[in-house]
Formats: C-alpha cells, sequence, structure tokens
C-alpha cells in the first residue's frame, strides 16, 4: 500500500517548517513549496492525494491553486489555510470544491485532524465510486459483447456479401464496442483491485506460462483485426513471486496498447530476461510512439495523450494507471524508450523468487 502524499504550499518558511514537524513521524509522504507557483506545478505534474495551501500569497493564490487543480486534478483533495479566515472566505473555498480550511494559527492537533479527515473520505469516496463502477460495468458487459459479436459476425460476411458503405457502418460499431469493452475491462479491474488498498497476493509463478502464454491466448489479443503478429522473442523461463490475477491484468494491459497504438500489418515484440535479482520483460511494437515529456503524464489516473496518429483511438484513460498500481505492489518498476512516430517499448521489472 502507498503512503498518501500530502503537498504544503505557503510563502512562510515558518508554516512550511510547522508542517513537516507535524507529520515528522507520520506514515505520510510530505512535501512542500515556497510559493503558488511552484506548489501549482508540483501538484499537477506529480501524483498528491492532498494539497493543502495557503490562500493569499504573492502571485499565485490559494484559490488559483484550487480553480486550476478542479480542472485538471479533480482527484486531488484541496485544503485551504489561511491567517485571513472568515465566515466569506472559508465559505467561498468550500464553494469552489476545497474540502476543509484551517485559520492561522493552527495547533498540530487541529491540522492532523483536518488530513485524517480528508483521507477517511477519499477512501470512502473510493470505496463508492469503485462499488458503483463495478456494478454498472458488470451489467453492461454482457448485451456488449453480444452486440460486438454479432456486427463482427455480420462483417465477415458470414450472412452475405455487403456493400461499402454497411461495412463502414459496421466498421465504426465494432470501433465503438471495443473501446466499451476497454472501458469495462479497465473499470472491473479497478473494483477487483481496490487499488487503496492493493496487496498482491504472492504465490511463485513462471512469468511466461501462468502469466504471458494465457494472454496470448485471448480472442482479442490472437484474433486483433489488424494483421499485427505477436512474437515471443525468448522463452526463457523465470519464476517470481507474484500475483497471477494482477499480472495477467498488467500484460494485457501492455499488449493491448500495443496493438491498440500499433500500425496495421506490424509486429509486437515481447522479450523476458532476467538481469541480476530482477526480471525484465518488454513489449516492443511500431506505431505513434511517445513523446519523451509526455512521460511525467503517462501513468495518470483517466490520461490520455493527444498526438499525431491517434486520432480517432479511444480510450479509458486507465489502463497504464492501473499497469503502474500493480507494478508497484509486486515492488518493482516501469518505464518506457520510444521514437515518436516510429516505436515504443514499455518495460517491466519485478524481483525474481529467491
Amino acid at each position: 500500500m502507498s503512503k498518501p502524499r500530502i503537498l504544503f504550499i505557503d510563502d512562510e518558511e515558518i508554516v512550511l517548517r510547522s508542517c513537516q514537524r507535524i507529520f515528522a513521524s507520520s506514515d505520510y509522504e510530505i512535501d512542500t513549496a515556497s510559493s503558488g507557483e511552484e506548489g501549482l506545478s508540483k501538484a499537477i505534474n506529480q501524483d498528491f492525494d492532498i494539497v493543502v495551501t495557503d490562500l493569499k500569497m504573492p502571485g499565485v493564490g490559494g484559490m488559483e491553486v484550487l480553480s486550476r487543480l478542479r480542472k485538471v486534478r479533480p482527484d486531488t483533495t484541496v485544503i485551504i489555510f489561511t491567517g485571513y479566515a472568515s465566515v466569506d472566505t472559508a465559505r467561498e473555498a468550500l464553494k469552489n470544491g476545497a474540502f476543509d480550511y484551517i485559520p492561522k494559527p493552527f495547533t498540530p492537533d487541529e491540522m492532523r485532524e483536518v488530513i485524517k479527515n480528508a483521507l477517511e473520505a477519499r477512501a470512502g469516496q473510493q470505496r463508492n465510486m469503485l462499488d458503483l463502477m463495478a456494478i454498472v460495468s458488470h451489467e453492461l458487459k454482457s448485451p456488449l459483447s453480444s452486440l460486438h459479436t454479432t456486427a463482427s459476425t455480420l462483417y465477415k460476411g458470414y450472412f452475405g456479401k455487403l456493400s461499402p458503405d454497411q461495412m463502414k457502418i459496421l466498421e465504426s460499431i465494432i470501433r465503438n464496442c471495443e473501446y466499451l469493452e476497454d472501458i469495462i475491462r479497465n473499470y472491473l479491474d479497478l473494483s477487483k483491485m481496490e487499488l487503496e488498498q492493493l496487496g498482491a497476493f504472492m504465490e511463485e509463478i513462471d512469468f511466461i506460462k501462468d502469466v504471458v502464454e494465457e494472454i496470448l491466448n485471448l480472442p482479442e489479443v490472437a484474433d486483433s483485426g489488424k494483421k499485427i503478429k505477436i512474437a515471443l522473442d525468448d522463452k526463457t523461463e523465470v519464476k517470481i513471486k507474484g500475483d497471477p490475477r494482477l499480472l495477467k491484468i498488467l500484460v494485457r494491459n501492455l499488449i493491448n496498447n500495443a496493438i491498440k497504438y500499433g500500425y496495421e500489418g506490424t509486429e509486437i515484440k515481447l522479450c523476458l530476461e532476467k538481469k541480476d535479482r530482477e526480471m525484465i520483460f518488454s513489449v516492443y511494437n511500431e506505431g505513434v510512439g511517445i513523446k519523451p515529456e509526455d512521460g511525467q503524464r503517462l501513468f495518470r489516473k483517466f490520461e490520455r495523450l493527444k498526438q499525431p496518429g491517434t486520432e480517432g483511438v479511444k480510450g479509458s484513460g486507465l489502463g497504464l494507471y492501473i499497469c503502474k498500481k500493480i507494478v508497484e505492489s509486486h515492488k518493482g518498476r516501469i518505464w518506457f524508450e520510444s521514437e515518436p512516430g516510429k516505436w515504443v517499448t514499455f518495460y517491466v521489472a519485478l524481483p525474481v523468487a529467491n
């Protein structure tokens, strides 16, 4: 389970030092920023559970931080603290989406209580959201699958030859079915994993036999419709301790992304090697690739990159976020290398079994 990450933004150094002392022995990861500009940059480009920001600062103030985060980081909980506390400022902050506010000066107990309440509220919202997503996704899964199968059967000509216009309509239906199935699959994965409480069930497994080969046999992977070949370069036997259910989600998401963003008729290369006390699994595809500057955003929840070659490609924005959480639960690393417009390789490093 990852530590809650909290960012404190204030132009008074004494306030920042005080917050660090209050949570010095806590199980939280604390960061600080001495201006609204610095704090907003950190809050946008990094993952924080809670941002506590001063209301009155030179330049970018707390209300602007709150407003920007509501738009670009809606999952982040924002708390306001200020020496200019009044009913009006508190009401305005709460109306604009702040979770709570703390008047200055504050006691350590007051600060701890507000943070504790905010984290409990986040956990409750996450559980409720996941429960709702699981119910809705489960109800949609069967009828959507039936629609996709029927459209694919018609498209392949089993019930007679179709006109070009009819083929175009069916292609659109099939693409939208695949998009909705991607969303449902990822939402169900989220609900099963309960990401905030994620702890992998560890057993010794053969990564190729127990994980990769099972994913390669899935219909969505074996017959993607894009004439993409998947090649497993090396069947090195590597034993790791992990949760096979979660690792299958990881591999399936990486391969599905390679298919989705790969050029038709190309080859996806899977490779597994052992280096020191780690196994490194890689997924290479020729396709639109990823710009290096987009690396920070890539693994965020609901984040989708817009770049040449991805027009018309739909997705949930959850696949790589889920991958990152699964890898972290196994005490591993995930990263990518790419040449935009040509290729991308995703790497996953996990500890091998003793």
